[in-house]
């Protein structure tokens, strides 16, 4: 039953907020991502070695990567989710800042025809779809001695996207140069963020005041078989900073 007529209608200050906050949400999935991918248990993923790896460990530590993976697995889904949900936000907003004469009805149609028109965007729906069908959508690369070297997003063509076949060296450089994993997210987050922020800059204008907060960064909690190495002083978070220089559109 659709119970959205009982809501209270949404004023353009409260439109403007869930955007920022649709932005923040798909940057705070991201900045976990880049964390929990360099960890043992996404390193393992896919491997040939992952059973002999993981038999003599102990239930706590079998347990420790479970929840490592179990993280990466709800941050990875909940960045291409929100990406795609951050799409339909901007639509919303667009179609708000025409009706309070913000932008005119050739900028808003401008600026709807460049989201609708724009291969990022396209891109990230098909593997937010992809992703209800495939558990992770990520593919992990191992070289031909099973050492990990990466991970990727799998061509949008091929026919088994969770396939994680030992690849040779000029394979693997090829995929990771194409379809690495945060280098991917990082794009799509930046490329959604200039639209944001293109918009923000707008209203800003408008109502000549800084009406929109900018985060600069997440605290992420650090993961149980995390490998890669912590700033100094960190014990149990590290602080991923956003490159705010990437943002403006």
């Amino acid at each position: 039953m659709d119970r959205t007529n009982l809501l209270p209608a949404q004023d353009f200050q409260g439109m403007v907020f869930e955007l920022r906050q649709g932005l923040d949400a798909c940057l705070y999935h991201e900045a976990y991502v880049r964390v929990y991918a360099d960890t043992g248990a996404m390193r393992l993923a896919g491997s040939k070695r992952a059973p002999a790896a993981i038999q003599p460990l102990s239930q706590p530590e079998r347990k420790g990567l479970q929840e490592d993976a179990t993280v990466f697995r709800a941050h990875f889904a909940g960045v291409l989710w929100q990406l795609h949900h951050l799409t339909e936000l901007l639509c919303t907003a667009y179609r708000r800042c025409k009706q309070e004469d913000i932008v005119t009805k050739e900028q808003h149609d401008k600026l709807v025809k460049a989201i609708d028109a724009d291969p990022i965007v396209n891109e990230i729906e098909k593997y937010r779809n992809m992703s209800h069908q495939f558990a992770g959508v990520i593919v992990t690369l191992h070289d031909g001695n099973d050492a990990f070297r990466g991970h990727v997003f799998p061509d949008l063509d091929a026919e088994d996207p969770d396939q994680r076949a030992a690849l040779d060296e000029a394979e693997i450089q090829k995929e990771l140069k194409e379809r690495e994993l945060n280098m991917k997210l990082e794009a799509y987050c930046n490329n959604l963020a200039g639209y944001c922020e293109g918009l923000f800059r707008v209203i800003d204008a408008k109502y000549k005041t800084t009406v929109i907060p900018r985060s600069t960064g997440f605290p992420v909690t650090v993961p149980y078989s995390y490998q890669g190495n912590l700033p100094e002083g960190s014990k149990c978070v590290i602080y991923v900073k956003i490159d705010g220089s990437a943002m403006p559109y």
